[in-house]
C-alpha cells in the first residue's frame, strides 16, 4: 500500500551536523587554563588549553559566555591524521559556535570533524503507519520580520517627518518594516534613505494606499523601494583555496532494499502569488547558477623575502578571500612588461602561409591533448629565450575584459573595475630565420602541456591565409602561488579589505626572474590572475549506469504537466541577446547559445523560435554518413518521410505524393524522372530566321548526356521533328519554311 502523497513527498534530507541538540558535550573550560578577563590573556589561555588537551590525547575546550568578545579563535592544532586533536565550543553572544578539528577522525571511509549517527534496527518490530523518520529535522518557521519587497515610488518625496510615500502597491509593506529608498529612478544611485515604516494610510482622494516614514533626502519618481531577506533553513558556505576535489553537499544512497527512493527531494507548497516584485525569480525548487568571478586579489608589494619565497602585500581593499594556490601572481608594473611589436594568432587547426597547425593527441598513453595553433611575434618584438616562464596575454580591448567593458552581460556577472587579462605561462620559445619568433603557452585540456595558441574571444582576431590580424600583447614577470596560508583572509564581509595587523604573506615558486630586474620589488602592483582557460561548469549533469532493463517506462529527465491550467513553456532557453544585430555587443561576437531547443508537451505551438538563428532554425547533423529522417505517420499506419542524403544533399520525399495545393513550383532548373538532374527546362519565344527549315538550339548549361525528351511548339503551321540530340543541345527540322517574325518554344524532360 502506498503512503499518502503528503508523506511521500515530504522533504527528507539527512545532514551531519556538529551538534544535534542545544547542550554541548562535557568539556574543559577555558578558565581552567588562565585568566580570561582580557583578549590578550584569554588568547594565552586558549593556546595553553589547546596544547594541554592535545598532549593529553585530545578533548573538548569550552569558551564561556563571559569571555571577551575580542578573543579571536582558530582551531589548527591537528596538522596530521591520527594526531590527538581538540574541538572548541564557543558560548559567547548567546549561541553555540563549534570549531571542529581541521582533519578529524577516520570513520566509514571519510575523515570528518564530527559525526551524527542513527541506526534504525528494530528487528521484527514495525514502525507505525507511513511516518517520516529523519536522522535530523530542521523546522524553519518564518512567521514575521522578513521582507521581500522591491518596487518603486510613484510620486516624488521631499525630506521631512512622517512623509507620505506612494508606491506601486502596498502589498508587502508592514509597519515597523525596514526599507531602502534609492536616489535615482530604477537604479541604486545615492542618496539612500534607510527608513522604518511608521504607518500605512489611505488617500481618500486618490483612492490608494501610502506608507509614512522619516526621510533625510529627496527621491524622484521611480526610485526603488526594497528590502529582501534570505532566511535559510540551512546554509553551507565552502571556501576552496587550494587544489582539491570537493562536494559542498554530497548525498549518497546505496539502495539495496525495495521501495521508492528519493535521494534529494524538494516540495514547494504555495498559496500566495509567489512573485513579489522587481528582481524576483518566482518559485524555484532546484536552482543551479554558475558565476565566473573576475574581481580577484590585487595589491602592491610591501616587502620581498626571496629566501622564503615570500611576498608581503600592502593592506587595503585587496580581496584576499579570492587567493588560491595554483594561480599565478602577476607583476602589473608596466615598466617590466615586454610589449614591442605585434603578434599573430593562428587558431588550433588553422592554416597560415600554407602551413597547418593542428592539435595532436599524444604523450604518455596517447592521452595528452597538444593544442595546435601558432603565436608568431613580429621581427621587432624583441623576444629572447628569457621569456620562457613569464606570462603572456593579449592586450587588445577585444581580448580583455575592460574596466567598463561595453559587451552585453547580465545578472551576477559583474566587472572588476580594472582591466582583466588572460595570462598564460610561456613554456616554449623558437627563433625563426626571418627574425620572427614563436612561443608556446601552457593550456590545460585534460592535461597541462605546451599549446600553440589560446582560444580567443573574437574569431576575427585569428590570422589565417588571406586574413592578417596583428594584435597587441604583453609578456610580463610573474610566479605561481603555492602557499596562501599566511595571506588568505575571509574579507567578504569587509568588501575585500584587510588591515595592517594581518600577516599578508604569499609564497610563490621561484622563476627565471628571481633576483633579476624583472623580479618583484616593493611598490610593484600585483594581482592574481583569473583562470584563462576555464572549463565552464555544467549546472546539471546526469549519468546513468543502469545494468538491467526497466520494468516500467522511465526517462532521464521527466516533466509532467499535471496542473489544472496551462504552463506557458515546457522548456525555455533565454538570453539577453535575441537578434544578430546585437552580436556586436557580445564579447566573443557569437550568439549566446551555440545550439538552442525549446520543446513542450501539448501546447499551442510545438516549436517556437523567438530569436534569430545565425546558421539555421533547425539543423540536422548527419554523422557517419547516415541520413536524418523527418517522418510523418499516416492514419493507415504507413509513413511519409523527408530525407536529405549526406552524399548528394538532395531533398527526397518518400511515401506520399507532392501536393502543392494549387501553388506553383518556382525557379525550377529542370525536370527529371531519373537520378540524373536536368540542367535545362525550356526556351520561350526563341526567334527563328525567316525562310529557315532547320534550327539549332544550344542549352545555357550542358546536360549530362543526350538522354532527354524534347517538346517543340513552332509559331507557324508546319510539321517538325528533332533530327539530332547532344549534351549541348538539339537540331530541329520543319517541313514549311519559317515566315518573318517566326518564334518557337521548346522544353526538355529527362
Amino acid at each position: 500500500m502506498r503512503c499518502l502523497w503528503s508523506a511521500r513527498l515530504a522533504l527528507v534530507l539527512l545532514l551531519g551536523c556538529a551538534l544535534a541538540g542545544s547542550a554541548s558535550p562535557a568539556g574543559r573550560s577555558l578558565e581552567e587554563f588562565g585568566d580570561i578577563s582580557t583578549p590578550e590573556s584569554a588568547a594565552a589561555a586558549l593556546k595553553a588549553g589547546v596544547a594541554a588537551l592535545a598532549a593529553g590525547g585530545g578533548g573538548i575546550l569550552e569558551i564561556p559566555a563571559h569571555a571577551p568578545e575580542g578573543l579571536a579563535v582558530e582551531n589548527t592544532v591537528q596538522q596530521k591524521p591520527d594526531e590527538p586533536t581538540v574541538t572548541i565550543i564557543d558560548h559567547r553572544k548567546g549561541y553555540l559556535k563549534t570549531y571542529l578539528p581541521s582533519i578529524g577522525k577516520h570513520q566509514t571511509g571519510v575523515w570528518a570533524g564530527s559525526r551524527l549517527e542513527r541506526k534504525l534496527n528494530l528487528g521484527q518490530v514495525s514502525l507505525p503507519h507511513c511516518g517520516v523518520y529523519s536522522n535530523q529535522a530542521i523546522q524553519n518557521y518564518i512567521v514575521s520580520g522578513a521582507s521581500s519587497y522591491m518596487l518603486t515610488l510613484t510620486d516624488p518625496v521631499r525630506p521631512g517627518k512622517d512623509v507620505r510615500c506612494y508606491v506601486d502597491t502596498i502589498r508587502g509593506i508592514w509597519v515597523g518594516q525596514y526599507l531602502n529608498i534609492t536616489g535615482g529612478p530604477m537604479n541604486y544611485s545615492e542618496p539612500y534613505d534607510r527608513i522604518t515604516v511608521k504607518s500605512i494610510g489611505w488617500d481618500r482622494e486618490r483612492r490608494r494606499n501610502y506608507f509614512t516614514a522619516d526621510l533625510e533626502y529627496e527621491h524622484p519618481v521611480g526610485a526603488i523601494v526594497y528590502n529582501k531577506h534570505v532566511v535559510n533553513g540551512l546554509q553551507v558556505e565552502g571556501y576552496s583555496n587550494c587544489d582539491n576535489q570537493t562536494m559542498e553537499l554530497q548525498v549518497s544512497r546505496r539502495h539495496y532494499g525495495v521501495g521508492d527512493s528519493f535521494v534529494i527531494s524538494g516540495t514547494m507548497k504555495y498559496m500566495s502569488d509567489v512573485f513579489s516584485g522587481f528582481g524576483d525569480e518566482g518559485g524555484i525548487v532546484l536552482n543551479a547558477e554558475t558565476i565566473g568571478e573576475i574581481d580577484g586579489f590585487h595589491a602592491a608589494v610591501e616587502a620581498v623575502n626571496p629566501g622564503r619565497d615570500e611576498i608581503t602585500y600592502t593592506p587595503g581593499v585587496t580581496n584576499p578571500h579570492t587567493l588560491s594556490n595554483s594561480r599565478p601572481l602577476i607583476n602589473m608594473n608596466r615598466k617590466k612588461w615586454l610589449a614591442g611589436g605585434t603578434v599573430r594568432i593562428v587558431a588550433p587547426g588553422g592554416t597560415y602561409r600554407g602551413k597547418s597547425y593542428p592539435s595532436i593527441i599524444g604523450g604518455i598513453a596517447n592521452v595528452f591533448n597538444y593544442q595546435g595553433g601558432l603565436i608568431l611575434g613580429s621581427k621587432d618584438c624583441g623576444w629572447t629565450p628569457e621569456v620562457v616562464g613569464r606570462f603572456f596575454a593579449l592586450t587588445d580591448p577585444s581580448e580583455i575584459i575592460e574596466a567598463n567593458d561595453p559587451s552585453s552581460v547580465g545578472g551576477y556577472a559583474q566587472l572588476a573595475g580594472r582591466p582583466v587579462y588572460r595570462w598564460y605561462q610561456i613554456n616554449g620559445f623558437e627563433a625563426n630565420p626571418d627574425g620572427t619568433k614563436i612561443i608556446k603557452i601552457l593550456r590545460v585540456r585534460w592535461s597541462a602541456v605546451p599549446a600553440g595558441a589560446p582560444k580567443l574571444f573574437d574569431d576575427d582576431n585569428y590570422t589565417f591565409d588571406g586574413h592578417e590580424r596583428p594584435l597587441h600583447y604583453a609578456i610580463v614577470p610573474g610566479a605561481w602561488v603555492y602557499d596562501i596560508s599566511q595571506g588568505w583572509a575571509d574579507t567578504i564581509s569587509t568588501g575585500g579589505y584587510i588591515g595592517q595587523e594581518a600577516s599578508r604573506k604569499i609564497r610563490v615558486a621561484p622563476g627565471g626572474d628571481r633576483g633579476a630586474p624583472f623580479d618583484f620589488e616593493p611598490g610593484d602592483p600585483i594581482e592574481q590572475a583569473v583562470g584563462p582557460d576555464p572549463w565552464q561548469p555544467t549546472p546539471l549533469r546526469i549519468r546513468q549506469f543502469d545494468q538491467m532493463p526497466s520494468t516500467m517506462d522511465n526517462a532521464t529527465i521527466q516533466a509532467e504537466q499535471l496542473a489544472r491550467v496551462q504552463v506557458p513553456k515546457g522548456i525555455a532557453l533565454n538570453g539577453i541577446v535575441t537578434g544578430r544585430d546585437q552580436l556586436k555587443t557580445r564579447k566573443d561576437r557569437k550568439p549566446p547559445w551555440d545550439t538552442m531547443i525549446d520543446l513542450a508537451s501539448l501546447s499551442r505551438i510545438g516549436l517556437n523560435f523567438g530569436a534569430e538563428n545565425t546558421e539555421a532554425a533547425i539543423r540536422f547533423a548527419q554523422p557517419n554518413g547516415y541520413p536524418q529522417l523527418i517522418r510523418w505517420q499516416t492514419a493507415k499506419g504507413e509513413s511519409s518521410s523527408l530525407t536529405v542524403p549526406p552524399k548528394t544533399g538532395d531533398f527526397v520525399l518518400t511515401g506520399g505524393h507532392l501536393d502543392l495545393s494549387g501553388k506553383s513550383a518556382r525557379q525550377v532548373s529542370g525536370l527529371s524522372a531519373t537520378t540524373t538532374s536536368a540542367r535545362n527546362l525550356r526556351g520561350i519565344d526563341v526567334a527563328v530566321r525567316a525562310g529557315a527549315k532547320t534550327m539549332q538550339v544550344r542549352f545555357p548549361r550542358a546536360e549530362a548526356d543526350k538522354a532527354y525528351a524534347v517538346f517543340l511548339t513552332p509559331s507557324w503551321p508546319t510539321a517538325f521533328g528533332v533530327t539530332r540530340k547532344t549534351a549541348r543541345g538539339f537540331d530541329a527540322q520543319f517541313t514549311e519554311a519559317a515566315p518573318k517574325g517566326a518564334r518557337m518554344d521548346w522544353m526538355i524532360v529527362r
